[in-house]
């Protein structure tokens, strides 16, 4: 697969959450980056869940039954799969691409709340990307055109070596509700990371999410 087709894909996603109405820079890089990856792990492409959300079949199928909020639709099914999609692997209480913590996921679900659509609009890119393979790595080219620009901050954070498994710890030290929103640029770049060691099997990239209270104060 050419690293052009993931990047068209992603730019193009962005550019049409954009017109929506979704404007926002981090929840547009966030948004499209989830829509990529739950697209390329759909049914018939890598296979990494049950779902053809963003497929020309899917496409269809929510056209017939809401065709004035097709769109948006495609949006939130695509990301309550991808959520439980890394729910199933990971030990509650962490954040991942697709749960970055109670309160960032209200403000995104509100801002996605806020998406308008004519029902000819697609997320054609998306829709025509087709994966036969994957190369660790590919997902480096969509971290270059985020919004954040800190791929060489992100650079001195490196994700640990993994195991055969299906979860990657990126850290032992979690992040509070506060400290995530001060940190999403270099954790969305850390979890677009993981995802671009999945070659053949999924892995999930993820930091625990910690309690606000301390315990000395509980």
């Amino acid at each position: 697969m050419a690293s052009t087709d993931v990047v068209e894909a992603f730019t193009s996603t962005k550019k049409i959450l954009y017109e929506c109405g979704l404007t926002d820079d981090f929840f547009l890089d966030l948004v499209a980056s989830r829509l990529l990856i739950e697209r390329i792990g759909e049914t018939n492409n890598q296979g990494w869940w049950e779902s053809r959300i963003l497929s020309e079949t899917g496409r269809i199928r929510l056209s017939e039954v809401a065709p004035k909020t097709r769109l948006k639709s495609q949006i939130d099914l695509a990301l309550k799969v991808g959520r439980k999609a890394e729910s199933d692997r990971l030990p509650e209480d962490s954040i991942s691409l697709f749960s970055f913590g109670p309160q960032m996921e209200s403000r995104l679900t509100a801002a996605i709340d806020e998406i308008e659509a004519d029902e000819n609009v697609s997320f054609e890119e998306l829709e025509n990307l087709t994966v036969s393979t994957l190369e660790e790595g590919w997902t480096d080219p969509v971290i270059e055109q985020t919004e954040a620009n800190i791929s060489g901050e992100a650079g001195s954070h490196s994700l640990p070596e993994s195991d055969a498994g299906d979860t990657i710890l990126v850290d032992e030290d979690g992040y509070t509700q506060d400290k995530i929103d001060l940190e999403k640029w270099r954790l969305l770049v850390a979890f677009l990371r993981g995802y671009g060691r999945c070659t053949n099997s999924l892995q999930v990239a993820y930091y625990p999410l910690e309690s606000e209270v301390k315990p000395e104060n509980a």
